[in-house]
Formats: structure tokens, C-alpha cells, sequence
């Protein structure tokens, strides 16, 4: 009986190099059975053996059976080689849309046949049943190895798609936001290779920058695109008025405040990112409380009166010069009822006066006074729209610190 010593690394190193002259000749059929055994038991794999998908599977497993041959006769040839080809042979896998856990079920049938026929070889050679156990060990060491540089590939061309398709997302997302847009053709086309179904609306949310404590995004739908490294870090979302948004919104958020702009038309979302940044930086003035999750719409006249901060200043000087010669406690007064007035239903002194909580009689007093100021400009729409305008602007910017 030949002395077996164990390699548990390369149990193939003690196999009797005469064992690869009794499997070398068994090559073709073996690979005939085990191809037959995988396409009958692994569903993705059962399909006609033609074009480059029997080209693949009948080369792939020859040269396994081959290279398992070569093994037992040269333990200590370079494998380098061997192993690309496996990790080639699993990024192929992927390229062809059939899942990991389809590949390494082909791996186990195949390790399964493999040794079913080797034990046959080594019955009818006579192996003594210590060779015939290292066979054994050697047989599924080999097909455990391919499995792993396989999954190996798998992974990587996994990255690498994630990789590819994630920079196609930020491509789609930068043309979508850009103040000079792509052509449609070019969106469509960048979002079939993102696979990112377009939707019919969208908004932008702005999230608050801070640069001592990052923003770390938290897992979000394959439907939303994304730009946390962005100076300003903002997230597009298809149809956020849909259940449960606000929901994963607030989870990703992990606590920091943000703002979503207007729903629109996907093809004008760039405006609901200007208006998401405009809302945030209203929070951040003071002029619109602060909370976890703002949303523009409910601030559509902050937005207006507040878009161009320092035309609503000038606005509210010009309009407001008459009470440039009161104090500011009579100037505040004459403001405050003014605007009290012009946002009352009737203008009379009693509605006003429940308004602000004084007296009618004040009131009428004060509506003398701001008659003598105003003249007749005090009946004229426009005039009236102005003031009013600009009196809600000064009275958002006075509420900021």
C-alpha cells in the first residue's frame, strides 16, 4: 500500500500520480453528465446548449475536469491562471443575469458528479480505500476553490456594476438639476442604464450642511437619487406625497433638518431644489420655525415675500417712508395696525380691534392717523397689494433673531 501523507491545504499533493492517467480518459464523459445534471437540477441553467451559452458552460467545465487532472500530476504548477479564469467565469455569470446562489448550486452538483464517477474510476482501478478517501477530499477541495475565486468574481463585477451604475445616477441627477438640461433622449437613455424608472413628478429635499459632523446617508429606495457629498446636500424623491415617504425621510435624516421643495413635473425639478434651499435658508434666517422636516408648501408666502430679501427691505422702506418722522414705538403701532387692517375681512375698527386685542376706539384713532399719512393712496389695490407685501416681509424678517 503506498504511503499516503495528508496535505489538508492541497490534498491532491498525496495522490499517486498514477491516479491522473485513470481520470484523464474519463474527462469527456464525466463533463457530459455533469453538464446533463446541472441543466436538469439548476433552473437558471436549463436551456438549449447554444450560441456562447453552451460554448461557456461546456469549456468552463472541461477545463475544471482538465485542470484537476493537471493537479494530481503537477501539484506544484503555477495556479494563477486557473483562478482567473474562474473569476472571469463569475463575473460572467453575473453578465448574464443569473444569481450567486445559482452558480454555486451548479458548483455542488458538479462536485456531487464529479465524485460519483471518481468513485467508479477507482473501484474499477482498485485504489486502496486511503487513496480513494484522498480522491474524495482532493475532488471537493478542487470544486470548493473554483466556488470561491467564482463568488470572488461575482463580487467584484458586482462592485464594478454598482460602481458604473451609481456614477451613470449622479450623471442623470446633474442633468436633471442643470440650469441647461440635456436633451430628454439623453435623460432617458442615462436612466435605462441606471435603471431608475422615471417618474411623472418629483421634489428635491435640502438637508443641513454641517462640515464638523457629516452627513451619513442612511440606506434610501432604489428610487431616490442622491448627493450627500454635495456642498449643499439635497436628495431628489419621485412622488413624495406618496404613504410612507415622510416616514424613511425622517430616518434618513438621522436628525438633521431639512426642507422639500415643491412636487413638479420631473422636467422642472431643479426649481423645487432652489425653493427646498430657499425654505432652509429661511429656517436658518428665522424668519420660518425650525423642526426636523419642513416642507415648502406650507411656507409658499414666506417664499414669495422673502425670495430677494433685500428687494422686500427696499419694498418695505419705500413704502413705509411716511412714518420715518415717529418714533418706533408709534412707528411699530402704526405697522402693526396697518397690516391688521389689510388682512381684517370688513376693516372695520372692531374686527381690527379683536385682531390685535385693544380697543376699537384706539383703533380708530390709529386709522385716522395712518389716513393723514397714506391720503388716498390707502384706496388704491395696488397700493394696498404693496404695502401689504411688504409689511408681511418686514414682519417675517422681524421675527428672525
Amino acid at each position: 500500500m503506498p504511503d499516503i501523507s495528508q496535505d489538508d491545504q492541497f490534498p491532491w499533493k498525496s495522490l499517486p500520480a498514477a491516479v491522473a492517467s485513470w481520470l484523464r480518459p474519463e474527462i469527456p464523459r464525466v463533463a457530459e453528465e455533469m453538464i446533463d445534471t446541472i441543466r436538469r437540477e439548476v433552473p437558471a441553467y436549463n436551456r438549449p446548449m447554444e450560441g456562447s451559452f453552451g460554448v461557456g458552460l461546456r469549456l468552463g467545465v472541461e477545463q475544471a475536469l482538465r485542470q484537476f487532472v493537471e493537479l494530481i500530476t503537477d501539484p506544484g504548477a503555477p495556479q494563477e491562471h486557473n483562478a482567473k479564469i474562474y473569476r472571469r467565469l463569475g463575473r460572467g455569470e453575473l453578465r448574464e443575469g443569473r444569481s450567486l446562489d445559482a452558480l454555486q448550486a451548479a458548483y455542488r452538483v458538479g462536485a456531487r458528479v464529479a465524485w460519483r464517477q471518481y468513485a467508479d474510476v477507482a473501484r474499477r482501478a482498485g485504489f486502496s480505500a486511503d487513496v480513494t478517501g484522498m480522491l474524495a477530499e482532493a475532488v471537493f477541495t478542487h470544486i470548493n476553490d473554483m466556488a470561491a475565486e467564482s463568488v470572488k468574481g461575482y463580487a467584484e463585477a458586482q462592485a464594478a456594476a454598482a460602481t458604473t451604475r451609481q456614477k451613470i445616477r449622479e450623471r442623470l441627477l446633474g442633468h436633471l438639476l442643470s440650469a441647461s438640461p440635456a436633451s430628454w433622449e439623453i435623460i432617458e437613455e442615462l436612466a435605462r442604464q441606471a435603471r431608475w424608472p422615471l417618474p411623472g413628478t418629483a421634489a428635491c429635499v435640502a438637508v443641513e450642511a454641517s462640515e464638523d459632523n457629516p452627513w451619513e446617508l442612511a440606506p434610501l429606495p432604489h428610487t431616490v437619487l442622491a448627493a450627500p457629498d454635495d456642498p449643499e446636500p439635497y436628495l431628489l424623491v419621485p412622488d413624495p406625497e406618496t404613504a410612507g415617504t415622510e416616514a424613511w425621510l425622517r430616518r434618513a435624516l438621522r436628525g438633521r433638518i431639512a426642507a422639500v421643495g415643491l412636487t413638479v413635473p420631473i422636467t422642472n425639478v431643479r426649481h423645487s431644489l432652489l425653493w427646498a434651499r430657499q425654505t432652509l435658508r429661511l429656517v436658518h434666517r428665522g424668519a420660518i420655525s425650525p423642526k426636523p422636516l419642513i416642507w415648502s408648501a406650507d411656507h409658499l408666502g414666506a417664499l414669495l415675500l422673502l425670495n430677494d430679501e433685500h428687494l422686500a427691505q427696499q419694498i418695505g422702506d419705500r413704502a413705509t417712508r411716511v412714518f420715518t418722522d415717529l418714533t418706533p414705538v408709534q412707528r411699530e403701532r402704526m405697522e402693526t395696525t396697518l397690516l391688521a387692517w389689510l388682512r381684517s375681512t370688513g376693516r372695520s375698527a372692531p374686527e381690527v380691534a379683536t385682531i390685535l386685542g385693544i380697543h376699537p376706539q384706539t383703533v380708530r384713532y390709529r386709522m385716522h392717523q395712518l389716513m393723514e399719512l397714506f391720503g388716498d393712496r390707502l384706496n388704491d389695490p395696488d397700493f394696498r397689494f404693496e404695502i401689504e407685501a411688504a409689511l408681511r416681509a418686514r414682519a417675517l424678517l422681524d421675527q428672525a433673531p
